[in-house]
């Protein structure tokens, strides 16, 4: 590894980095398809959420026998879904996208 003199102090840098973050696993795919799913859509009510939203379900439902579609939006981005909704969109949908839009 290359030294490097930084303000006439001696350093060793790696490039490989370093975290303290805690890392989370993704989780499990309990579906091989959508085929016969039930998707959710869940926009964040700015700008373009929704129109981007409905447009991948569209996408999905061309390429996929999906059950269904449930489309919701939260009332404002700056807050998690409350809890009533997120136990709307559990009862209602399988596959779950969200995003934001701007």
């Amino acid at each position: 590894m290359d030294r490097m003199t930084l303000a006439g102090m001696e350093a060793v840098l790696s490039p490989e980095g370093s975290s303290s973050a805690k890392q989370h696993k993704l989780a499990p795919r309990r579906f091989k398809t959508l085929d016969g799913v039930r998707l959710g859509l869940l926009g964040n009510s700015k700008l373009n959420a929704d129109a981007v939203l409905l447009a991948i379900g569209d996408l999905l439902k061309e390429r996929y026998a999906l059950e269904s579609v449930f489309i919701r939006s939260k009332p404002t981005f700056s807050k998690p879904a409350a809890n009533d909704q997120v136990e709307e969109m559990l009862a209602n949908a399988d596959v779950l996208v969200t995003g934001v839009g701007d």
